[in-house]
């Protein structure tokens, strides 16, 4: 239907527009109908209601109540995704080039043609030598005819400057990665620290919305970034951290952390190994030695340090996705 095909989405981020000669009319007016369906804007896939009005035309997009991508709000991506069905530059159907032009085939074409190339391939170079380079929703099912194809060479763009290095380490200390969306409790968070991570100036739906309510109640916020950002407006601690020394910055707090006993000492005992080694590893590296790699005054070092000992589980260093260059 439209209703599922605007919500599926195409991707891409064109002008919002309704129907011809049509516009959206709200969705108390009569004869509008809500099928729930999702947002393929962006990889977060929020909960919709997309509205059709009595000709079956969809006329508005809104948050699906209780969803819980969503809570019943979009961000203007999401609001403007209707726009995706009705562009008039939208590919309604295969386009095979020809010369300098493109024109229209069927799908029995369309798909002949390719698997026709594919097969070639394969018999002369052998199935590995065809790769995919994938993102978003739709790569899964690339990834299941690469398989079959015998050909399981796959690669995402966005690895390196999203999830990849953070995911990686993740894995490698917890066991899994941070998710996605992360698993970050923030509805229950009192301090929260935002070093690598721009949150409030993203479009993560669920996690502004929890951002929001984080600050409205009073929680504690520390904001590591050389700019000063959005959250910064909003932190109580702003650490304009010089570019590029980010490690110092984390090391200088392992070590206070570590030193002055600000971590869960049963639980390290129970469930940690290499404690010992890593507070030795990390002797030297005090906030006045950190200081001088990242500009940032010892004595803020410390008492951000000492605030996220003090809140133990109910802090969070938010897990952003970013590229990571320097640890």
């Amino acid at each position: 239907s439209a209703a599922l095909a605007a919500g599926a989405g195409l991707g891409g981020f064109p002008a919002l527009r309704t129907a011809a000669g049509k516009a959206p009319t709200g969705i108390t007016a009569p004869g509008m109908t809500a099928t729930a369906s999702f947002c393929e804007v962006c990889f977060w896939k929020c909960g919709i209601d997309a509205w059709t009005d009595a000709d079956g035309e969809l006329v508005q997009i809104t948050g699906r109540a209780n969803h819980p991508l969503s809570n019943g709000r979009l961000c203007p991506r999401g609001t403007g995704g209707m726009g995706q069905l009705y562009d008039p530059d939208r590919l309604k159907q295969p386009m095979l080039r020809d010369g300098d032009t493109w024109r229209a085939v069927d799908w029995d074409e369309a798909l002949g043609f390719i698997a026709e190339r594919m097969e070639a391939i394969k018999a002369k170079w052998g199935s590995e030598a065809l790769a995919l380079i994938s993102h978003g929703h739709g790569a899964s099912f690339f990834k299941h005819m690469m398989k079959a194809y015998g050909a399981p060479v796959a690669s995402a763009p966005s690895f390196a400057q999203c999830r990849g290095a953070r995911d990686t380490g993740f894995t490698l200390t917890f066991g899994q990665g941070a998710g996605s969306p992360e698993r970050t409790d923030m509805e229950h968070a009192t301090f929260m620290v935002l070093i690598g991570s721009h949150l409030g100036e993203n479009m993560h739906n669920t996690q502004v919305q929890e951002f929001a309510r984080f600050i409205e109640r009073g929680g504690e916020l520390a904001v590591v970034d050389p700019r000063f950002s959005t959250a910064a407006g909003k932190a109580k601690w702003w650490l304009p951290i010089k570019p590029g020394t980010d490690l110092a910055l984390l090391l200088a707090w392992i070590r206070l952390l570590t030193h002055e006993g600000g971590y869960n000492r049963d639980f390290v005992e129970r469930h940690c190994s290499g404690f010992d080694e890593l507070k030795q590893a990390v002797a030297a590296y005090t906030p006045e030695w950190a200081y001088t790699q990242t500009g940032i005054d010892p004595e803020t070092i410390r008492t951000v340090g000492r605030r996220l000992g003090m809140h133990g589980p109910t802090a969070i260093v938010h897990p952003g996705r970013r590229t990571n260059w320097y640890g």
